[in-house]
């Protein structure tokens, strides 16, 4: 009984412990150099805040290879998505990414972003093909953060020597818009899971006729109590019709839909249960394998 009690206080003990540490942390480690993506108008005070957001030191950060985004490049990209006068004139919101093992996913953390949430960013960065890193989306003080995305896929496109496809950064540039619209209109935040269990569906079934994606985001939504209009789901059709024609990883998605799986599972749409159960197997390999090395010692 004292060793059954002595095990629950361990298990009890790392669950706590993974809910304080950064995702990601318990079992892997980065696997690669950083790369930094600063806001080229950034003064010297307004870098030294966005290094202090960042948990990093100018020492750190010079050891970092660092690229710049330009406000130009924030036009170039966002313009079509969000009008040139939102995007603004200054380039500010900057990244830290860094890069980790195969099959450790996606994580990200947002400071002094007022617009869009994590859940907006990884969505977006997943439809781009960002994978398996820690972004870090920083400002020197409260700002939307949408040309962030821009950095993030470019720090990315850095350090894997893969180039991102014109066509999958315009789609989640969409993607992120969309989803912050959509959220500001319902004053809703399920809107990011909404779109990610879609994505997920569409990506395993290669769904492509608009009439069975409106069949399938009508339910989703009835399913997740959101009410949306008919112009609404027309958008959001819209946006799955340009998902399913890029290559985006299944497996990406796996854990996005774990994450949803409990608010959809009376949904008559079969998710995959076997790539959601892997998942699920891995991370509690990965709690098991801390509990371990508390009871070795």
């Amino acid at each position: 009984m004292m060793r059954m009690k002595r095990w629950i206080s361990v298990f009890m003990a790392a669950m706590m412990l993974t809910a304080f540490l950064p995702a990601g942390s318990l079992c892997v480690e980065a696997a690669g150099t950083a790369v930094l993506a600063l806001g080229a108008d950034l003064s010297d005070s307004e870098r030294a805040t966005v290094f202090s957001e960042m948990g990093i030191t100018e020492e750190e950060a010079a050891s970092y290879e660092t690229i710049y985004i330009t406000n130009a490049m924030e036009h170039e990209y966002l313009d079509d998505s969000l009008g040139s006068s939102v995007v603004g004139t200054r380039a500010l919101s900057s990244v830290l990414l860094i890069p980790q093992e195969s099959g450790a996913g996606l994580t990200v953390e947002t400071h002094n972003i007022s617009y869009c949430t994590v859940a907006m960013y990884r969505n977006a960065l997943l439809t781009a093909g960002v994978e398996d890193a820690q972004v870090i989306v920083a400002a020197p003080f409260s700002i939307s953060g949408t040309a962030a995305l821009i950095g993030a896929v470019k720090a990315y496109e850095t350090y894997s020597g893969t180039e991102v496809s014109e066509e999958a950064l315009d789609v989640a540039t969409d993607e992120l818009v969309l989803t912050g619209e959509l959220s500001e209109e319902l004053d809703s935040e399920d809107i990011s899971d909404l779109i990610a269990y879609l994505k997920q569906q569409v990506a395993e079934q290669d769904l492509d006729d608009p009439d069975k994606l409106t069949e399938l985001v009508t339910q989703a939504a009835a399913e997740m109590g959101i009410e949306l209009t008919d112009e609404q789901i027309s958008q959001i059709v819209n946006l799955l019709l340009k998902l399913n024609n890029l290559d985006i990883d299944v497996d990406s998605l796996v854990s996005q839909a774990q994450d949803l799986y409990s608010k959809i599972e009376s949904l008559e749409i079969n998710i995959d249960g076997e790539k959601v159960g892997n998942f699920i197997t891995r991370f509690i390999s990965s709690v098991w394998n801390l509990i371990q090395s508390f009871l070795s010692k």
